[in-house]
Parts: C-alpha cells; structure tokens; sequence
C-alpha cells in the first residue's frame, strides 16, 4: 500500500517522432522496454541497462508485442491476423486470420491475463463503422467472440487477481469494467467515461493496488482513476496525443507512456510520438505470457 503517491516529472526516453506509437511492454529477462509504431510499420526497443534503444522495419502494420511462453517468439497483432514473430529472423509465422471479411478492420490492442489466454479487440480503421468486436483466444488458439458493435477498441487490462478486466470503447469515450471467471466474462458496467469537452480514453495499465492509468489522446495527459472510478492523479505531458502506457523498470516503478504524431505540424509539436518515462511509488507487474 503507498502511504502517498509520489510522481515525478515526464522524462523523454526516446525523441523519435513515432506516427502512432503504442502497444508498450516491459520485458524483465532483457531488463528492456518494447513498444510498436503501428502505422510506421516498426518495432523499438529501449534498454533500462545501457540506455540504447534499436528498430526494427516489421514491414506490415503491427499493432501489439506479447511473449509466448516457454518460446524465444513473441504473439503479435498485424494485419493478417495473429501470429508468431521471431524477433532475430525478423519473421512472422500467421496462425489465425482475423474478421478477413471485413477489410477495413484491424487489430488493436491485447493483454494476456496470468492463465495464458490472449484478449484483444478489433476496430475499424476509418474510424467511421461500429465494425470492430471484442476477443479472447485460448492457449489452444480456440476464439471466442465477446462483444461486438465498437469503433476503436483500447485496453484491455486485467487486475492481478484475475477477477475483473477493464476494456475501452473510444469514440464512446467510456471504460467498461466485468467481473472476470476464467475465459467469461459478467456484468458489464460503465466504470468511468470522461467528459465530452475531454479527450478520447485510449490505452491502460494498472497497479498493485488496482488503481487504472489511463492514457488520453488529444488530452495531454494519463489519469490515475481509483477502483471506484474516481480521478486520483492526473499526469501531464508536452503532447496531446498520449497513446498507451504501461509500468517497468528494475523496481516495476517506472511508468512508460507511448504518443503519437499523425496529424501533428512536428515544427509545432516537437515532443509528439516520443516515449516518456515517469517515476513513481506506484508499481505494476510484469505481462503474464500466452500459453
């Protein structure tokens, strides 16, 4: 329990002006940070020991990096679907098509809870038709359709006890909250909707005391909502379109906040698409892996 949250100012990790950077995760064996450029079409990596940071030209949209568990591949969300990537070869290995009936979908955003199943939405990428749909695939690559009729899916995120999970519709400007049972999901409630003067909900992660951060495009910012859903602490950064965010570090205290350029004079926006970092008491815990 934090007797009082403590937080520092934003720091620029990487100054690279990504067009739509998201999907960051901590990968604790490298000691290392990975996040994606979906519509630049790249991968980067920053490492918490010497400070480097690397690309990698993925040459198709790719949307989320998970680890896989017992494999040196990683679970990705690209335009063909779901599929295994191999980080050294720079290759991908397709293992499910996704909603190949509807071309104006792609994947989103992914978590993986701690019993090894994937959950992912899907959205239209006009950002215009409630095509896109809510998912869970098994260790077994058995899919299951949740929910249906979303624009932009974000999130999801998972407490640690597995009992409930946080999804975000958007366009809707809301977060939804259900009770969690294994692969079911129950109750779907509204657990916090931002006003319609604000920005848009986009990414979240959350800590060890349930507390969600959620990152706000167009709103400059990442909120820190209690599990009551009441706005705790608000974060804010020299760019408005704050993407997704996720904790790391040595001690799982550091928040890593991904933001994007698309749109943005860069002459005018000089900090939009970097990666920040932010110090906090606050910790959160590594992804679990699929499988």
């Amino acid at each position: 329990m934090v007797d009082k949250l403590k937080i520092g100012d934003p720091k620029i990790i990487c100054p690279k002006n990504s067009i739509l950077g998201e999907g960051p995760i901590w990968m604790p064996d490298t000691k290392s940070l990975m996040w994606l450029d979906i519509k630049g079409e790249s991968l980067h990596t920053f490492s918490y020991i010497t400070k480097n940071i690397t690309d990698k030209n993925l040459e198709k949209t790719t949307t989320w990096i998970l680890p896989i568990k017992n494999s040196n591949t990683f679970l990705v969300g690209t335009e063909d679907g779901v599929e295994e990537y191999n980080y050294n070869e720079n290759k991908f290995e397709l293992k499910l098509q996704i909603e190949e009936d509807l071309p104006n979908n792609r994947l989103n955003d992914a978590k993986i809870d701690k019993i090894g199943n994937l959950w992912f939405g899907t959205m239209d990428d006009t950002e215009n038709e409630k095509s896109g749909s809510f998912y869970c695939l098994k260790p077994n690559y058995e899919l299951i359709k949740i929910d249906d009729s979303y624009t932009v899916t974000n999130g999801p995120t998972i407490t640690y006890d597995d009992k409930k999970l946080y999804h975000v519709s958007s366009l809707q400007k809301k977060v939804f909250c259900y009770e969690k049972n294994n692969t079911t999901l129950s109750n779907k409630r509204i657990f916090f909707e931002l006003d319609k003067n604000d920005g848009y909900p986009d990414g979240l992660t959350i800590d060890d005391e349930n507390f969600i951060w959620l990152a706000v495009w167009g709103g400059a910012k990442v909120l820190r909502i209690s599990p009551d859903g009441e706005v705790d602490k608000t974060i804010t950064f020299p760019t408005s379109q704050i993407t997704s965010c996720v904790f790391g570090g040595s001690e799982m205290n550091i928040l890593f906040v991904t933001s994007a350029s698309v749109g943005k004079i860069l002459t005018e926006d000089v900090h939009a698409g970097n990666l920040f970092s932010v110090e906090t008491n606050s910790k959160g815990f590594p992804s679990p892996h699929f499988g």
